[in-house]
């Protein structure tokens, strides 16, 4: 197998495992195992350990920037909003993307990449947020006085549902979201 595959098939061995275990308790033998090669085969591809989970957040952070999309802002506020849910839901629950954020996620305290990335993930969807409350303000579907507070609940309750989401453990989300986007823009109606 050519270096640069086998270099992708174990990142994404490594992406798989540890979202399912935790990337401190995957081995380099268990990796070993998994791909059927020998541990010293890891080796020619990685330097260390370090350098494979490095390579593995570079990669995971180039392959979410090719998923960045324009979110389209036709239509009305609700729906604008519940487009922005769905392509973010898309972009932090499909594979192999999804595991990448399960890994962010419950490293982001130990991990000082894992914790960047993560800050950095936070303020893409406050920095998204605000362009579509702002436009939707500016364009007179909502009418938003207090835009940093909108901004502020707004991203922080799609945050903490995305959270949820990635764990996959609440056949609520969808009906929450959808009741805290109609109540969204109830809250900020033009009179």
């Amino acid at each position: 197998m050519h270096t640069t595959e086998m270099k992708k098939q174990l990142t994404v061995s490594l992406l798989k495992m540890a979202s399912e275990k935790g990337l401190d308790t995957v081995s380099l033998s268990n990796l070993a195992k998994e791909n059927k090669i020998t541990k010293a085969s890891i080796f020619h591809h990685f330097a260390n350990r370090e350098a494979l989970v490095s390579h593995l957040f570079d990669y995971c952070s180039k392959l979410a920037y090719t998923q960045q999309v324009t979110i389209p802002l036709g239509g009305t506020a609700e729906e604008v909003l519940l487009r922005a849910m769905d392509h973010w839901h898309e972009m932090y629950t499909t594979e192999p993307l999804c595991w990448f954020y399960r890994i962010v996620e419950s490293e982001k305290l130990t991990h000082s990449e894992a914790g960047a990335i993560s800050k950095t993930l936070g303020e893409m969807v406050d920095g998204q947020s605000r362009i579509l409350l702002e436009t939707l303000s500016d364009s007179r579907r909502l009418a938003i006085e207090e835009l940093d507070l909108a901004v502020l609940t707004f991203s922080s309750t799609v945050q903490n549902f995305l959270s949820k989401a990635m764990v996959g453990n609440d056949p609520d989300i969808p009906w929450q979201e959808e009741r805290f986007i109609a109540r969204f823009c109830k809250l900020y109606a033009m009179e």
